[in-house]
């Protein structure tokens, strides 16, 4: 996984209805710097959209990211990706997501297309032979569990577990609570911010996996559980993506 699907995926707990009041809001709005050692590799910007499917309200979450600084210009290597996903708040399953990813030399669109009643996805993607899939019922694509997860937290005493579809792939995600750490971050959040650590790994049996250690994330200690920290180990040193701006949006906001 890239740095940017990483931060998508972030952390992921069980989906669900959405009874609990919501901790994020049309309107908020996220700005990470993407660093690699000591050098600027880009920036990610996540925001929240009001949208309708039907007559059916949703939530539409935005990542955009692009490559910047002085680690890109050394390498000359371009990054520009969009990904927009389609969330139910009443439900809290997935409809679908939609990405542009401009990486390099490599280009890749794709959107998925989920009904979360029937289980079952289509895929449209030149590098995906097969269309129609088999998913199960409210499975996440991997933006949306990034959202699920503030929306359920990440309790102390079991790792969780959740169905995520992505790149024509259905897998077991599972989250495991690491510990609590003070942070120094920038306003609204100021310095010794309470964070809670977390690291998702795939489960057994998936086919699929992600190393222990590999990924870590910072979640503020608090009803918005906002990403504010990410740390994923690369074959030499470390990416980390760290919050430098941040809106919460709500009432009034598009």
């Amino acid at each position: 996984m890239n740095p940017v699907s990483l931060l998508a995926v972030g952390v992921a707990v069980l989906a669900g209805p959405a009874s609990a009041p919501l901790p994020f809001a049309p309107g908020e709005r996220l700005e990470m710097e993407l660093r690699y050692a000591t050098l600027l590799a880009g920036r990610a910007r996540l925001r929240i959209d009001r949208g309708l499917e039907g007559d059916r309200p949703v939530l539409r979450f935005v990542l955009e990211a692009h490559s910047e600084g002085s680690f890109a210009r050394l390498l000359n290597y371009r990054v520009r990706d969009r990904t927009r996903a389609t969330w139910v708040p009443e439900s809290g399953c997935s409809l679908g997501i939609e990405k542009q990813l401009r990486e390099g030399r490599a280009t890749r669109d794709q959107v998925v297309r989920i009904d979360p009643e029937a289980g079952t996805a289509r895929v449209e993607d030149a590098k995906i032979e097969q269309e129609h899939f088999e998913i199960g019922p409210c499975t996440l694509d991997v933006l949306s569990a990034l959202f699920v997860t503030r929306l359920r937290g990440v309790p102390e005493e079991d790792s969780l577990r959740l169905p995520v579809f992505d790149n024509g792939e259905r897998y077991v995600l599972e989250v495991r609570h690491l510990g609590r750490e003070t942070l120094d971050l920038p306003e609204p959040f100021g310095p010794g911010t309470p964070t809670v650590v977390v690291e998702p790994v795939l489960a057994e049996g998936t086919g699929l996996f992600v190393k222990e250690g590999r990924l870590k994330v910072w979640l503020t200690d608090d009803a918005r559980r906002v990403p504010v920290r990410m740390a994923s180990k690369v074959p030499i040193g470390s990416v980390i993506a760290e919050v430098v701006a941040y809106s919460p949006g709500g009432e009034g906001a598009p």
